[in-house]
């Protein structure tokens, strides 16, 4: 079953001195339990059409459809992580990962100990009365990606998550990440500029020209690296042959970033 369906999603910009067309035709769908990689050249309208996606922008022309097979309650819920956490430095851990579930108005007894639960899985349950500044920027990350989790959304996007991290601390979380995501049979989009990132986290891998964003290219990852968690799958023999295929595919549209 098809969660998540786009259809020749355009989307224009129209100002005082020009008129910019920032996304031209996109049509994809994504299937439930998939994980989706964006890639392209900077400027291309990746984090515009998750932003489309999310609901926050609406095309110009075109439509989206999300149909979740969770229970009616749950349906058309939508996660989102970005590159910085957001977390409100006044409030404790706690208080932050509760905030979605009182803005959505689901807050209870019930989903408080849900959220509290993922915080635990996720190695932070002695920090809950800890405040952001206080934390490591990889752990406040784990905490975003709680506060994502805790209401229970049936389609996560991903906006650069783990770009502002250090390398060795981008690496493990991608694998807790996709580890979390996989187990709970999560659909998933990743907009991200890292090639390898997008190999070894995702099924299948867009490819975005250059604005006007319009698929360029569509990548299927292969199953034994597409099961395999993204730090072994870096190691994988077939993961360097796909990296220079992307690589050069980027190439051709004038941009590797």
């Amino acid at each position: 079953m098809s969660t998540l369906q786009l259809h020749e999603v355009t989307l224009g910009y129209v100002t005082k001195r020009e008129a910019t067309l920032a996304l031209e035709s996109i049509s994809l769908e994504v299937k439930d339990g998939e994980f989706i990689s964006i890639l392209g050249p900077s400027g291309c309208g990746k984090t515009t059409l998750l932003s489309i996606i999310a609901g926050l922008l609406k095309p110009t022309s075109g439509h989206v459809s999300f149909q979740s097979v969770q229970s009616p309650e749950e349906e058309n819920q939508v996660g989102y992580m970005l590159q910085q956490d957001y977390l409100f430095p006044w409030r404790t851990i706690e208080d932050n990962i509760m905030l979605g579930l009182k803005i959505k108005g689901i807050y209870s007894e019930k989903t408080k100990q849900f959220a509290l639960r993922w915080l635990e899985q996720l190695g932070l349950a002695d920090k809950k009365n800890f405040y952001p500044n206080q934390l490591s920027g990889g752990m406040r990350q784990r905490v975003a990606l709680v506060r994502m989790l805790a209401t229970n959304p049936s389609l996560m996007l991903l906006d650069e998550p783990f770009s502002a991290l250090d390398y060795q601390t981008k690496l493990k979380l991608e694998d807790l990440v996709y580890q979390t995501l996989k187990a709970e049979k999560k659909t998933a989009i990743l907009v991200t500029h890292d090639i390898g990132e997008a190999i070894a986290m995702s099924d299948r891998v867009v490819l975005l020209s250059p604005r006007p964003g319009r698929i360029h290219r569509i990548f299927d990852i292969p199953v034994e690296l597409a099961k395999t968690l993204p730090f072994e799958a870096r190691q994988h023999p077939n993961y360097n042959g796909l990296f220079q295929m992307i690589w050069k595919e980027m190439e051709s549209l004038g941009s590797t970033s």
